[in-house]
Order: structure tokens, then C-alpha cells, then sequence
């Protein structure tokens, strides 16, 4: 297997480049996308040559984040990366062919230049792409973007996607979900002055006395580390929005938002009854995908669901699509986090299958607030020991 990272600065026009595949993850609408696509270099000097890109575009402020290439001779670890790159995001893949490909691609760029955003570290690398014909009409690009939308199951889908996009500024998002026919002056602005993150958001079916169905929505935000509740009423047909009234908004503080927004946190203590050196790469592969982040005791494991069916839901949480929670102690423990006991019930299983004698579960625990980062930036190493300190 060939493997390498280009680090950008190579000089690529000359060369003659076959597409081979490409696939596009179907979570427009939940306001990222990333896409892989696979390239053939049959001009490369040791022979013909596969390369795999691997682009993560932020649509709401950031633009692309990110362009990784690599070269593998291998199709499984092309898919592996596919899985550590976008695991996630709770998304299906998507194929596309050569125009839509290309068009992505200078789609991202133009998307991140209107953002005033700088290009991520590697464009050069794909300067033949961005310097090449972009051959989709209007009508074929209407349709790559509806299939990189996932299908609405329900009223509740098509009313959380669509305060999440309008919160997120992306007006062509939220378009996606209005039906065409439905006049615009029925379409309030229900969000803020700037960019929010939607947090939080309950749905309640409401009838006048008319008859009229529509839905009340109390929607908990957050623009420049400020939190605001949005009240806004929604009409929905046919899962398309047909009208949206803004009914009130309130700011409200940092701590009255995180008391809203916390959540009891069960939690498992496993004892690694193996060396580290060992459990390490086998823990790493079973949470591909997931995010890492360092700490001075261990390091800390967010594992997310492979679907966003929480988006469904008649009360949306944006940490819902988290399966688990991990911190690994740089020591020999692992605690494992999740926010229900048949979430515990079902990872403890998965787990004891998975990894068999090399973990030894040694206590469960429930706790009315999340738990396990407060033990990660505490300095303690046993977690036992953390937990005295709160009896």
C-alpha cells in the first residue's frame, strides 16, 4: 500500500487524470457535506497512480475546511478513510459522476471565497479541477443538491431542519424545504441578526380555532456566546414549510441555557486489562470516526450515531447524535458515558463482545449532570477517586 499525505505545491496541470468514483454525504441539510473522490494519475512515473481526496465543506461559516489527499492501492483503505473522515456525520454516501464531482469542487471554493474564508492547505493539489470545465446545467445541479438532502420522515424533520438552517444563515438550505408554491410574504425571518448554533428545539402540534394545524416551536440558540429562546409558529404540508411566524424572542443567560440543556449522564468504569500499547490501536479502530481530543490525564472520545434520525424528533437536541462518550486515562481506565440506560445496556454489550477479557467493568454510575469532562480537566487519574469528592 502506497500511502502519503500531499502537503500542497505540487505541480499537477501537466498530468493526465482519469475519474474512477465519487460520492457526496446526503447532510445538506444538516449544513456540512464531505466528499471523496477517486482519481486515476496513469501519467505518474511508477505507474498508474490512484489518488483520493477527501473534502469537508462547512456551509454555514467556514466554508472548506479541509482537503486531505492520499494515495492508496487498496479500495478498503480508501474506505476506511471514507469512514474516519465522515463517520460523523451520521450520513449515507451518495455517488456522483465526473460533471457533479467537478462541480462540487468549484462549488466549495466559491463558497468559501464568498464566505471570505481562506482555502485550506492542498488546493494546489487540485488546481486541475478547479482550472477544468464545469459542464452542469442548472437543472442537473437542482438535482445533485436534492439528493444530497436526506429524506424527511415527518412534520417534525421538516420543521427542525428548517429553523436549523434558517439559524444557520443558509438561505438555500431553508429554501430546499419551502414549498415553491406558497408565497413568500408567508415566510417570516424567525432568526437572529447573526449566524446561531441551533442547540435545542421542541415542536408541539397546535390547533386554532379554526382548525388550522401548525406548529409551535421553542427553539434555544446561541449567536457570539450569547443564548436567546425563539418562539416561532410553523406550518407544514406534504413535510414542505408553507408559512413561518416569529412569536417572540428572549435572551436569556449562560447558565440558565446550561440548565436547560443538561442532561443526566450514565456512566461505565472499565478496567483496560491489557497493555495499553495493545488496547490503544484496537480502541482506535473501534471508534473510527469519532473526535479526539488530548488531555493531561487521557484522552477524550466522542462517538456519534451513523444516522441523524434525532432530527425527527418532537424534541431536538444537537448533542442527540452522540452515542457514547469515552475518556481513556493515559493509566488504565476507560469510562464510557451515554445518556440512557439502554444506551449503557446496549455499548456494555458491545463492548464485552468486541474487546472480550481486555476490559473488566469495575462500577456504574448515574449522575444528574454530564460528568466525565469534568473528570478529564480535573488532574485525577482514577476516576473512583474523582467521584469521592462528591459524596
Amino acid at each position: 500500500m502506497k500511502l502519503k499525505v500531499i502537503k500542497g505545491g505540487k505541480d499537477i496541470n501537466g498530468s493526465a487524470y482519469t475519474y474512477v468514483s465519487g460520492c457526496v454525504t446526503n447532510t445538506r441539510l444538516m449544513g456540512v457535506l464531505g466528499l471523496h473522490l477517486h482519481w486515476l494519475d496513469e501519467a505518474a512515473e511508477d505507474g498508474p497512480l490512484h489518488i483520493h481526496q477527501f473534502y469537508y465543506y462547512d456551509i454555514e461559516e467556514l466554508g472548506l475546511e479541509s482537503i486531505n489527499i492520499f494515495f492508496f492501492d487498496d479500495e478498503k483503505d480508501a474506505l476506511h478513510e471514507e469512514k474516519k473522515a465522515f463517520g460523523g456525520l451520521g450520513a449515507s454516501m451518495v455517488s456522483i459522476n465526473e460533471a457533479e464531482a467537478r462541480h462540487l469542487v468549484k462549488e466549495f471554493e466559491e463558497g468559501t471565497k464568498k464566505k471570505k474564508q481562506p482555502l485550506p492547505e492542498g488546493v494546489d493539489d487540485i488546481r486541475f479541477i478547479l482550472d477544468g470545465p464545469d459542464d452542469l446545467d442548472e437543472s442537473k445541479v437542482a438535482y445533485l443538491h436534492r439528493r444530497m438532502c436526506a429524506d424527511i420522515q415527518s412534520d417534525n424533520g421538516a420543521v427542525n431542519y428548517y429553523l436549523m438552517r434558517v439559524f444557520g444563515k443558509d438561505e438555500e438550505g431553508a429554501s430546499y424545504l419551502r414549498m415553491k408554491s406558497a408565497p413568500k410574504e408567508a415566510f417570516e425571518d424567525v432568526s437572529l441578526p447573526r449566524h446561531a448554533t441551533f442547540l435545542q428545539n421542541t415542536v408541539e402540534s397546535f390547533e386554532d380555532e379554526n382548525g388550522k394545524q401548525s406548529y409551535l416551536c421553542e427553539s434555544l440558540v446561541e449567536s457570539e456566546n450569547s443564548y436567546f429562546i425563539c418562539v416561532s409558529e410553523i406550518e407544514v404540508e406534504r413535510k414542505k414549510i408553507i408559512s413561518a411566524k416569529k412569536r417572540s424572542q428572549m435572551p436569556i443567560t449562560a447558565q440558565e441555557a446550561s440548565l436547560i440543556l443538561n442532561r443526566s449522564e450514565f456512566v461505565t468504569v472499565f478496567e483496560i486489562e491489557c497493555d495499553m500499547d495493545t488496547f490503544d490501536p484496537e480502541f482506535d479502530e473501534y471508534t473510527l470516526g469519532s473526535t479526539v481530543n488530548q488531555h493531561d490525564t487521557g484522552e477524550m472520545i466522542m462517538q456519534f450515531k451513523n444516522n441523524n434520525y434525532h432530527v425527527e424528533k418532537d424534541i431536538f437536541r444537537l448533542s442527540d447524535d452522540v452515542e457514547a462518550i469515552y475518556y481513556s486515562t493515559d493509566f488504565g481506565q476507560l469510562i464510557m458515558g451515554t445518556y440512557s440506560p439502554m444506551d449503557t445496556f446496549i455499548k456494555e454489550m458491545d463492548l464485552n463482545s468486541v474487546f472480550k477479557e481486555k476490559l473488566r467493568c469495575t462500577g456504574r454510575y448515574h449522575f444528574a449532570k454530564s460528568i466525565i469532562y469534568e473528570f478529564a480537566l480535573s488532574g485525577f487519574i482514577d476516576f473512583d477517586d474523582f467521584i469521592q469528592g462528591f459524596e
